[in-house]
């Protein structure tokens, strides 16, 4: 069954490599981050704002394939995103997401440092029920809502990567799936690569 899984979890690079060719035609529209996180179980809020306690004993790594969905707006896109997820450390299934995102572009500094920063909103389902969320949490669900939050950084002189801070977050949405009241956050630092 694991075989199944890691083949799986090539999928968003194979789609990626597939349409590669006419997506350099269109601007970069296409991209593919690579990211890891470390796990915590305070709440997201605490995670946004800098505050949460993470255990590096529960990791992650994400692989994602994205498509710009243009819109009539210079200051932001929306993006469509699908994440194929592997927990490398503490628990060891595996988690696939699909959301739609927002993506605000201006920044002051936009001049000496490329910066946006996207909200997303989605689903989640893990191939088991996650271990973390059946120790910190009195419920755990293996398919819940997924919202994720992204800052992007991407210096001039760097022409298609660019640098990302992720949160990744698996939400009960306040019970609305199964009773779940929470689920999990983690943090990382990955890059993302436009064509």
């Amino acid at each position: 069954m694991t075989g199944v899984y890691s083949r799986l979890l090539r999928i968003p690079l194979i789609i990626g490599c597939l349409f590669a060719s006419t997506a350099f035609a269109q601007d970069q529209n296409w991209a593919l981050t690579l990211y890891q996180t470390v796990l915590t179980d305070d709440p997201i809020e605490d995670v946004l704002l800098g505050q949460a306690d993470y255990d590096s004993n529960f990791q992650l790594t994400a692989l994602a394939l994205s498509k710009t969905i243009p819109v009539d707006d210079t200051r932001y896109d929306l993006e469509w995103e699908l994440q194929a997820v592997k927990h490398t450390s503490g628990q060891g299934h595996e988690e696939f997401n699909a959301l739609l995102a927002a993506r605000w572009y201006p920044f002051p500094w936009d001049g000496y440092l490329n910066t946006d920063v996207a909200v997303g909103f989605g689903l989640s389902y893990a191939t088991e029920v996650p271990e973390f969320e059946i120790a910190n949490k009195d419920d755990a669900e293996d398919l819940l809502a997924y919202i994720l939050v992204e800052l992007e950084f991407k210096p001039q002189s760097w022409e298609s990567w660019s640098l990302v801070v992720r949160s990744h977050h698996r939400s009960g949405v306040f019970g609305l799936f199964n009773g779940v009241e929470g689920a999990s956050n983690s943090l990382g630092l990955g890059m993302k690569y436009r064509f």
